[in-house]
C-alpha cells in the first residue's frame, strides 16, 4: 500500500547516470546516441489516475511525483499526496532510476517499497505497481498508474519558494505593505535587533521544519511587522481556518448574549433553545451553554457530522445520549460548536454568518470571505475562510479586549471570560470557551523543551485541522498567524506552536 509514513522534510536523492552533453540545438549521451533538442523527457508533474487513487468513503487520496534532470542524466524526484485535489501529505521518495531504453521506470521510498512502471513513448502515461520491501514477497500490492498533471502549479506542491536560476533562494525581510484594508504597518526591527534570528527562522521555514507552511504573519503593538506566503499563496488568497472557526463563533455568541440580559452561561441549553423542550431529558436539561462552550456536554460523538442526512441539525444533536455527565469530563466535539450556531440563530432571528457580517466582520472590514453550510446552515465547528490579514484581525480584536479602532466589537467581559482557562484538555492544553490557553503549566510536547530555562509565556490560541493557528500572546502585545496544509501530519501541523515558543517569541524578548 502506498501510503507511507510521514517524514519531516521532502528528500531529494540524486541518482548519476551516464553523463550527457550539449551541442548546439541538440542533445547526445556519452555514448553518442543524437537527439533532437525537442526530445520529449520524462520531467515533470505525474498525478495518479482516478481509477487507481486511494478510494475512502469521505474522499480519495492520490499520490503525484515531480521528476526532474531527465534531459541531462541526473535525476531527482518529489512526492506527495493530494486529498480531493488538494495538498495533503508529504510522500518520501528516496530513489530513482529511468532506463530510456526500454521506458522502465523504478521509484523507491522511504521504507524501501518499490514502485515499478513502464512509460509510454510520448512520455504521457506511466503504467505500473507497488511492491512492498518484503524480500519474500515478489506480488504487487496495489496497481498505481500516473498521468500527466499539466493542470497541476508545483509551486503549490513542491516549492516553498521559486528560487533563482542558480537555485538557490535568498530571503529578503520587506516591511509588509500598507493598504485599505485597515492595517498599519512597521519593520519588524523597530521592534527587535536580532535579524539574524529572523533570517534564520525564515531559512527554517524555507526548509519545511515547521511543516508545509502557507503563510506567517506577525502583529506586534497593533502593527504588522512580518508577512510572508509560501508555496504560491499570497495575501488575496483565502484560506480555510477548519477548526479556527469555533472561537470565532464563541465571538459572535459573546456579542449576541450582550443583548439578553437575562440569559447567561450557567442556564439550560434549553433556555436558549426552547423550541427543542420536546427533546428534553432529566439529563440533557442538566446541559448548560456553559458545558457546551467548555465540550463537557457529555455527548456521544460522532465522525464526521456532516454526514448524517437530517432535516434538523440541532435536533440530532439534542438527541444524542449522553456518555458522561454534565461537566464531568472534556470532549472535544463539533456537536457542541454547531449548538452555538442554532442559538445564536434563535437569540437574533439570523443564521451566524449573517449575524458575522453585520456584527464582527462588517465592523473589522472582513469583506472577502467564504463560509461554507449545508441546508443553508453555516457550519460552525469549521470551514471559515479567511484572508490571513483577516486572521489576524481576529487576533488583534482578542488581545485589546474585543475593541477595534476604539469600537467595543466584543464585549470585554466576554473576551475575559472566554480566553481564560475554564477546564484541562490534556497535560498540553487548557480550555476556555471554545479557546485554547497554553502557560508554562503546561507539558510540552516537542523535542527541544529542555534547552535552557524553561519561561514560556502564556498564549491564548485558536487552532484549526492541518496547521491553521492564532496564537494571542498579550505579555508581549504580539499575534501571530500561520495557515498550512499539514494535514496528513499531525506532528508537523502541532509544530506551530514550539515554532511561535522557541523561535519567534525570543526574537521579541530583548531589544
Amino acid at each position: 500500500m502506498y501510503v507511507l509514513k510521514p517524514i519531516s522534510l521532502i528528500l531529494l536523492t540524486t541518482i548519476s547516470f551516464t553523463g550527457c552533453h550539449h551541442k548546439n540545438d541538440v542533445a547526445y549521451t556519452s555514448s553518442d546516441t543524437w537527439r533532437p533538442s525537442y526530445y520529449v523527457s520524462i520531467d515533470g508533474l505525474w498525478r495518479c489516475t482516478p481509477e487507481t487513487s486511494l478510494k475512502f468513503p469521505n474522499g480519495s487520496l492520490e499520490p503525484v511525483i515531480k521528476i526532474s534532470g531527465a534531459i541531462y542524466r541526473n535525476l531527482t524526484v518529489q512526492g506527495c499526496f493530494l486529498w480531493d485535489s488538494r495538498y495533503y501529505d508529504e510522500w518520501e521518495l528516496s530513489d530513482i532510476q529511468f532506463d530510456d531504453s526500454t521506458n522502465q521506470l523504478t521509484v523507491i521510498d522511504g521504507n524501501g517499497n518499490k514502485y515499478a512502471g513502464v512509460v509510454d513513448e510520448n512520455m504521457r502515461t506511466i503504467i505500473g505497481y507497488v511492491y512492498s520491501n518484503d524480500p519474500n514477497n515478489s506480488v504487487p500490492e496495489d496497481k498505481l498508474d500516473f498521468i500527466r498533471a499539466d493542470s497541476i502549479h508545483a509551486t503549490r506542491l513542491f516549492m516553498p519558494r521559486i528560487p533563482d536560476l542558480n537555485g538557490s533562494i535568498k530571503y529578503v525581510y520587506h516591511q509588509p505593505e500598507q493598504n485599505e484594508d485597515g492595517w498599519q504597518s512597521a519593520p519588524i526591527f523597530q521592534f527587535t535587533t536580532d535579524s539574524a534570528a529572523i533570517y534564520d527562522l525564515m531559512s527554517r521555514l524555507i526548509r519545511q521544519d515547521y511543516g508545509h507552511l502557507e503563510s506567517l504573519i506577525i502583529i506586534k503593538d497593533g502593527r504588522l511587522i512580518l508577512e510572508e506566503y509560501f508555496y504560491g499563496y499570497d495575501r488575496s488568497q483565502i484560506h480555510n481556518i477548519h477548526s479556527c472557526t469555533k472561537s470565532i463563533t464563541s465571538l459572535l455568541l459573546g456579542i449576541a448574549l450582550e443583548g439578553h440580559d437575562s440569559m447567561n452561561v450557567d442556564q439550560s441549553i434549553f433556555t436558549f433553545l426552547p423550541q427543542y423542550d420536546s427533546l428534553k431529558t432529566e439529563e440533557n436539561e442538566q446541559i448548560t451553554l456553559k458545558h457546551i462552550l467548555t465540550m463537557t456536554a457529555g455527548f456521544l460523538e460522532e465522525e464526521d457530522l456532516e454526514e448524517h442526512e437530517t432535516d434538523d441539525l440541532f435536533q440530532y444533536i439534542l438527541s444524542l445520549p449522553l456518555v458522561s455527565k454534565p461537566g464531568e469530563k472534556f470532549k472535544y466535539s463539533n456537536d457542541c460548536s454547531n449548538l452555538l450556531g442554532g442559538i445564536i440563530y434563535s437569540l437574533e432571528g439570523k443564521q451566524v454568518d449573517a449575524y458575522a457580517e453585520e456584527n464582527l466582520f462588517g465592523p473589522l472590514g472582513i469583506s472577502h470571505y467564504y463560509w461554507e453550510s449545508e441546508n443553508g446552515v453555516p457550519h460552525c465547528h469549521s470551514d471559515l475562510h479567511l484572508l490571513p490579514r483577516d486572521i489576524a484581525k481576529i487576533g488583534l480584536l482578542v488581545l485589546n479586549d474585543g475593541k477595534w479602532r476604539n469600537r467595543q466589537v466584543v464585549p470585554k467581559k466576554w473576551i475575559y471570560e472566554s480566553t481564560k482557562p475554564h477546564v484541562q484538555e490534556s497535560i498540553y492544553y487548557d480550555y476556555g470557551y471554545h479557546w485554547w490557553h497554553r502557560s508554562k503549566e503546561n507539558m510540552p510536547w516537542w523535542e527541544r523543551s529542555d534547552m535552557g530555562t524553561r519561561d514560556e509565556k502564556d498564549k491564548i490560541i485558536a487552532l484549526g485541522y492541518g496547521g491553521q493557528y492564532i496564537v494571542i500572546i498579550r505579555d508581549l502585545n504580539m499575534v501571530v498567524v500561520t495557515t498550512a496544509s499539514d494535514y496528513g501530519n499531525g506532528r508537523k501541523a502541532r509544530s506551530k506552536i514550539p515554532m511561535v515558543v522557541e523561535e519567534i517569541i525570543p526574537i521579541f524578548l530583548e531589544i
